[in-house]
């Protein structure tokens, strides 16, 4: 076996048995070597050639407790570090095709459904995922999570009927941690529908309960939108104008405003 300084034995050994799982008698010095080699190019944040080196284990068909923790080490580090999620994806998947524990499972499955909703904007993938997670017994802490990202990954995919559903399932729960974005995705698929009054009255009624500044702007834009659409030119106009203050285009909404003035006059002659 390959030895290491005292110095480092609380160090790097210590980091590379948290991350791997592994006890050094479990490979040869070959592979020793190439997991600290690893290790180091991670604590130094060069990453593509962490990259490189835990891809050269993998080719060495190591046991699979190696093999399932370095799979998880290059998804993390392509999903975290290396900005290319979508690269990430085999990894986490060889977990959830590989790996029976349910802790891995449920990490593997959250990054899949976040990868797939975020980032690849394949929707119905994030659902496949979301729902395995749903489906874990007892319930997973951040079930009501999952079940509103279906709900609206069914939005971004036009399939407003079943979004309609779950939204309104949560809109039943007043508890739910997701009761008030309900209304909001409520009036989005209203929006969507050109149906803007109905819209209007979902927002109207999640202005009543978000706290968070940018969200009621945006909220608020989103109202006078669906009064310019509507015709009612008198109230976009009122709305685009309070928020000039604190809307971070001014811009957008002065050429809104002109626009409005100009129909205005125009409607009047």
């Amino acid at each position: 076996m390959v030895k290491i300084p005292v110095k480092c034995l609380f160090s790097k050994l210590f980091i590379i048995l948290l991350v791997l799982g592994i006890s050094s008698c479990d490979f040869t010095s070959g592979l020793n070597q190439d997991i600290l080699s690893a290790q180091k190019y991670v604590d130094n944040q060069d990453f593509s050639k962490a990259v490189e080196v835990y891809e050269r284990i993998l080719k060495k068909n190591p046991s699979k407790v190696i093999k399932t923790k370095i799979n998880y080490q290059l998804a993390e580090i392509y999903y975290l570090y290396l900005d290319q999620q979508i690269k990430a994806l085999k990894y986490y998947q060889f977990i959830v095709d590989n790996v029976d524990d349910p802790l891995w499972q449920v990490k593997s499955l959250e990054k899949l459904a976040d990868i797939n909703f975020s980032f690849a904007k394949n929707f119905n993938e994030a659902i496949r995922a979301y729902q395995v997670l749903m489906q874990f017994r007892p319930k997973l802490k951040n079930f009501d999570y999952y079940y509103l990202r279906v709900g609206e990954a069914y939005f971004e995919m036009g399939r407003y009927s079943k979004a309609r559903e779950i939204f309104n399932q949560i809109l039943s729960q007043p508890t739910n941690p997701y009761y008030v974005e309900a209304f909001n995705q409520m009036a989005l698929i209203e929006f969507y529908n050109k149906n803007w009054d109905k819209a209007v009255e979902y927002w109207m009624e999640y202005l009543k309960r978000e706290r968070r500044k940018d969200q009621i702007v945006k909220v608020k834009f989103l109202i006078a939108n669906a009064y310019e659409s509507n015709e009612k030119l008198k109230e976009a106009y009122n709305i685009y104008y309070s928020l000039l203050p604190s809307y971070p285009n001014p811009e957008v909404l002065k050429g809104r405003l002109k626009s409005l003035y100009a129909r205005r006059v125009a409607r009047k002659r």
